[in-house]
């Protein structure tokens, strides 16, 4: 009998050793190659146009669409929606106003075409009332502290809505959520309250901003810019990339619980990767602290005329550049499709589409290595490559 048992237990281990890995295995292997569309915008009118549009998308070579969930005051609103408020969600929330539920009529729409389904979600923008959950930035010219227009990511209240509404998103039967690029803190963001609280916890004494931000100077366009930032700085800034961090962990593990297939993708600016520190200090995010995180895909910003705009380049450097910055973030990932690069399709200035021939020449770059990539925003008359 002993020995029998020894089998057993030998064999039941065996199995549940066996199963894990399998799990593991299958984590891995979920992670696939995208090549997605991202919405901001349809022009579709009603279902039946939508069903058309996600067909026209599938037959471009499409097989993932990126849906905005979220509505800002002065969005534009889907034309296959009545609109019940002026900003919030598209999905079913007590967290939010709800503009409208598009869900679940979509889903079903773009599966039938053969698309997966991710949705394009807010974090630090989200409208959930409240002045007291706003945060505070410090005012270079004056000194003072003011209140922002986005949520306080330090703020329990905060912590505990977004959880819940990314719990109920997570309801429907989607293959991935995107986070918006709002789940940033700029340089003299983080002075509320709670966050000062938090920081003398962390580093026992309250964040300093006459220390902070030395050798200010006011520009001919009247703005005070900062000259350089004193190590204290630096700490400041680490400890509330460590918070959003901790936010977006919350967020992922809460949809995981709900539906622990869907991906999730967190949305980085360029600069994480063309200027490390530049990205600390004016965004709070680290490219090294956010692949710590479990996320799924890495949503890399690399929008070829913003960046020749903002760096001074001239279109063919830009392009250089994408390419540049796809190979080293690749490069730092053990599966390459987890970083999902994200190519602009409009001009942001003058909203006019960019031309095929622009657009392959930056697929092209892209395209030498194994990444999924998005083009934004998608808009129906292009050919995308």
């Amino acid at each position: 009998m002993k020995a029998l048992r020894r089998c057993m237990e030998g064999s039941i281990f065996r199995l549940t050793l066996a199963l894990f890995l399998l799990s593991l295995a299958g984590r891995a292997g979920a992670v696939e190659l995208l090549h997605a569309a991202q919405v901001s915008w349809l022009p579709c009118r009603d279902h039946a146009e939508l069903s058309r549009e996600f067909q026209d998308m599938r037959r471009r070579g499409f097989d993932t669409v990126v849906l905005r969930v979220f509505h800002n005051r002065g969005d534009r609103v889907y034309p296959f929606v009545q609109p019940r408020a002026e900003a919030g969600v598209y999905f079913a929330t007590g967290e939010a106003p709800v503009v409208a539920d598009i869900l679940t009529p979509v889903i079903p729409l773009a599966r039938a075409a053969g698309l997966k389904v991710f949705a394009w979600a807010g974090t630090l923008s989200t409208p959930l009332g409240g002045s007291d959950l706003r945060n505070r930035r410090y005012e270079l010219a004056d000194g003072s502290v003011v209140p922002t227009d986005k949520l306080d990511p330090s703020h329990p209240e905060v912590q505990r809505r977004l959880r819940a509404l990314y719990r109920d998103l997570a309801r429907y039967d989607l293959d991935g959520i995107l986070l918006q690029d709002d789940l940033v803190l700029r340089h003299t963001d983080g002075f509320s309250a709670a966050a000062l609280a938090a920081y003398l916890r962390y580093g026992g004494q309250l964040p300093d901003p006459e220390d902070f931000y030395r050798d200010r100077k006011r520009g001919t366009d009247g703005r005070v810019r900062v000259g350089r930032y004193s190590p204290g700085f630096d700490n400041w800034a680490r400890w509330k990339s460590r918070t959003l961090m901790e936010l977006a962990t919350a967020l992922r593990e809460e949809v995981r619980q709900v539906n622990p297939e869907i991906r999730l993708v967190i949305n980085l600016p360029y600069e994480v990767l063309s200027n490390p520190a530049g990205s600390l200090a004016w965004f709070s995010l680290d490219f090294a602290a956010v692949q710590k995180c479990g996320f799924d895909y890495l949503g890399l910003m690399l929008y070829h005329r913003q960046m020749a705009k903002e760096l001074g380049l001239s279109g063919d450097e830009a392009i250089s550049l994408v390419g540049r910055l796809v190979a080293e973030g690749a490069g730092s990932l053990d599966r390459p499709a987890q970083l999902l690069i994200k190519l602009q399709a409009v001009d942001f200035d003058d909203l006019q589409p960019i031309a095929p021939v622009e657009l392959e020449k930056v697929g092209r770059v892209v395209r030498k290595h194994s990444v999924s990539r998005a083009w934004f925003p998608y808009h129906a008359p292009m050919q995308f490559h």
